[in-house]
């Protein structure tokens, strides 16, 4: 019984292929999702500016004692 050789394996391709769909993509159409949100931090850019305390919860004040002899 002869053993033969098995033909080496074909080398896996350097890039993951694309799929087929993307080829009927235009680029140039519009700006994909990732692309859009490039420049956005979810953490900056929803942070909101700080706003000042109306006064009633500013504590400067008290409220009168109440009279104890009432």
């Amino acid at each position: 019984m002869r053993l033969r050789k098995r033909p080496d394996p074909p080398p896996p391709p350097s890039k993951p292929a694309k799929p087929a769909w993307q080829e009927l993509i235009d680029p140039q159409e519009r700006p994909s999702r990732e692309d859009l949100a490039a420049g956005h931090d979810v953490f900056t850019d929803t942070m909101l500016e700080p706003v000042p305390l109306p006064r009633w919860l500013r504590g400067r004040r008290r409220r009168a004692q109440r009279d104890k002899l009432s």
